[in-house]
């Protein structure tokens, strides 16, 4: 049995060294412990940690399988200790330890969550409880590694249907049931209801119909999932591939066969070899089409480009030869697409190597995303229960602006930055500056620095709004202001183009004043017409910065064009707070003294956010969009259990961004979300608040 003075985090399963923490500065008491422990059949790692005041979560309790406690002999301070210990426990155990100073009594440590309390002096029943204890910390432990391997196969197994969601069914029998209306017209009628009750063994291709039986009866009598590639036909006599994965469903009668069914198409190439198994991913030839077609001037997004490479190819087929390595790399793309959300694409580039086309708010959540799915990958395991592995993998990423031209060459450079990154030792992800010498990045920023200054002084940007809905009930119409540039074709122009050169150019000052000074304007004139509308209103950091002349001239403003200043929110970006904290808070407060309202935006992206809730006036929060995604990990889920509890304990309304689906809406609304935004509800409109009646001049 080793002894440690600090934490480590051994293994836990079946047949694996378990661990126990001893927290108590008693040496006597420490070396009690060990000597019952020495007695263990088990094999058996102890820590000690003196002060139970000093742990954290990063001391990975959670690989911890019983913990005693040696409490204080304050009966307030044991308390505390106590509190503090078991929720940091997780699933092991705890003991309480009574050298005749233990400063509880044993139904106040049952109380406050310890599992059983026990004299040192009593030798046999301390070492009773303590294999008691083992025994169930390591069968907690063990049923949780089996519940998160399950969570990971359902997860995946719901990533793969998710992409394919817009074909599927349920069959009873062979005979189709539920089925969606891409569903229907994959296999070649017109409506859902068409699709009802035929037999789909009858549409499956006559060469390939004992293949898709033997399926469906390996779901059925061994309730395990089966994915196979056949051919489809048509009442046309249309031949098409199609990727099924058959999944067991629920029957309502017991004699009834039900199974779920998602069907994908599919070429030639992907079925070439054995397809049956791993996602369907888009190649070199699609990857360059999309390339060549990526300007997107109507979208509040920034696109961005991320090339990954999994390193060591070689070893890994060495290790498990080309076909089952396949197959992991098959997983790998997989695990992509389920990190993709909306309009993000994946390609698979060649043998390990993928490319993501992905669209974000801003260039600093591109660089997020990118930094967090380089460790997410580098954390995941591969495989199954017969064979598996983690994987490191190099990756580059970058910003798409200024058109589509240079995007193959932007490519080019991404590739010729992960191979470098490969040959130094790999296991890296670098941001690529991918400006061209005929392209820099200067010349385009001055280009755009007239261009803007001409727009201010010509009036030539626009406002959308796009609308955010109450999830309770409330009437009160709020809308989002997302500000547009109209280009010399009258074309809209998205901001991730034109604010990396405003910033450059010191001109976002100016132009959240324009923005403001419109909304104004807007509140105004529906106010004339009886509607009161409320207007969310970004401000920059720029204009953070410079909060006392950003005040002074709203209020100059207002008394040009009264309204009421309630119906105006400005929300702060939490991560420009965390970086200008002093003088946000003093503009927040300035707003809020004045009578308008505050919103803290993209909120929550790490854990710490609640110290910015507490530094400044917050009237709205809103989440950061990762939290709209359908698939969360553990740790997104309790942070946004905890912000929903933060929120709710400080009466501020939670709104959810980047809503794309029904089934995030739904989820959220179960979670607590007050109001939510996003494509799937609203489009941002440039007309949803126009005025027949020209504004006056400001």
């Amino acid at each position: 049995m080793n002894q440690h003075t600090t934490a480590s985090q051994p293994g836990t399963g079946v047949g694996k060294t378990l661990a126990v923490m001893a927290i108590t500065a008693d040496d006597a008491v420490f070396e009690r412990i060990r000597q019952v422990l020495d007695d263990s059949d088990d094999p058996v790692d102890l820590i000690r940690s003196e002060d139970p005041s000093q742990l954290g979560e990063e001391d990975a309790i959670s690989g911890v399988a019983v913990i005693g406690l040696h409490c204080h002999t304050d009966n307030a301070r044991a308390r505390r200790e106590l509190g503090l210990v078991h929720g940091l426990a997780g699933l092991a155990p705890v003991v309480v330890l009574d050298n005749g100073d233990a400063g509880l009594e044993r139904e106040d440590a049952f109380a406050a969550g310890a599992w059983d309390m026990v004299a040192l002096a009593e030798t046999d029943l301390l070492e009773l409880r303590l294999r008691q204890a083992l025994d169930i910390g390591r069968v907690r432990v063990e049923l949780q590694d089996a519940a998160q391997r399950l969570n990971q196969t359902q997860r995946r197994l719901d990533v793969l249907l998710s992409h394919g969601q817009d074909a599927r069914a349920t069959l009873v029998g062979q005979r189709v049931a539920d089925p969606s209306p891409a569903f229907a017209r994959m296999i070649g009628v017109n409506d859902i209801e068409s699709a009802r009750g035929i037999d789909l063994l009858e549409r499956v291709a006559p060469h390939d119909r004992d293949r898709f039986s033997s399926a469906l009866d390996q779901v059925t009598t061994e309730q395990s999932d089966a994915s196979l590639v056949f051919d489809l036909t048509t009442h046309l006599n249309h031949r098409q591939g199609v990727r099924a994965l058959l999944t067991p469903g629920v029957a309502e009668k017991s004699d009834e066969r039900r199974t779920n069914v998602v069907l994908q198409s599919v070429d030639s190439e992907h079925r070439a070899g054995d397809a049956s198994r791993g996602p369907v991913l888009d190649g070199r030839m699609a990857l360059h089409s999309v390339l060549s077609q990526t300007v997107s001037r109507a979208k509040e997004y920034v696109l961005g480009m991320v090339f990954i490479a999994i390193d060591e190819i070689s070893g890994l087929q060495d290790q498990f030869g080309l076909a089952e390595s396949d197959l992991l790399l098959q997983e790998v793309g997989l695990y992509l697409l389920q990190a993709i959300r909306g309009e993000d694409r994946v390609f698979r580039f060649g043998a390990g190597e993928y490319v993501m086309i992905i669209e974000r708010h801003s260039a600093n959540e591109i660089e997020e995303f990118a930094q967090s799915l380089h460790t997410a990958l580098s954390d995941e395991v591969f495989g199954d229960d017969r064979q598996s592995t983690t994987m490191s993998s190099s990756l580059s990423y970058c910003v798409l602006s200024g058109g589509s031209s240079q995007n193959d060459a932007r490519l080019q450079r991404l590739m010729d930055t992960v191979y470098e990154l490969r040959d130094e030792g790999g296991d890296a992800c670098q941001k690529c500056v991918v400006d061209s010498p005929n392209d820099t990045s200067t010349g385009a920023h001055e280009a755009w620095a007239q261009r803007l200054r001409e727009a201010l002084d010509q009036d030539r940007f626009s406002l959308a709004y796009q609308g955010v809905t109450s999830l309770a009930g409330d009437s009160q119409p709020y809308f989002d202001v997302l500000l547009r540039y109209v280009d010399d074709r009258g074309a809209l122009v998205r901001p991730g183009e034109f604010l990396p050169a405003a910033e450059q150019a010191n001109m976002m000052p100016d132009i959240d004043r324009w923005v403001v000074q419109r909304a104004i304007d807007v509140i105004w004139q529906q106010k004339a017409k009886n509607t009161e509308i409320i207007l969310f209103v970004k401000l920059s950091p720029a204009t953070i910065e410079a909060g006392e002349a950003f005040t002074s001239w709203l209020a100059t403003a207002i008394e040009q064009r009264p309204v009421e200043p309630s119906a105006l929110i400005f929300s702060f970006r939490e991560d420009d707070v965390r970086s200008n904290a002093r003088p946000a808070t003093h503009l927040a407060q300035s707003l809020a003294d004045a009578g308008f309202r505050v919103a803290l935006t993209h909120y929550g992206s790490t854990p710490k956010a609640v110290q910015v809730l507490d530094r400044m006036p917050a009237h709205f929060i809103k989440l950061a969009p990762d939290f709209a995604r359908q698939m969360l990990g553990r740790e997104e889920d309790e942070r946004l259990a905890h912000i929903i509890a933060s929120a709710r304990e400080r009466e501020i309304p939670l709104i959810a961004e980047q809503i794309e689906d029904a089934n995030s809406m739904a989820r959220l609304w179960q979670a607590g979300i007050n109001y939510v935004q996003g494509h799937f509800i609203q489009e941002p409109d440039t007309e949803a608040l126009t005025d027949d009646t020209a504004a006056e001049p400001y």
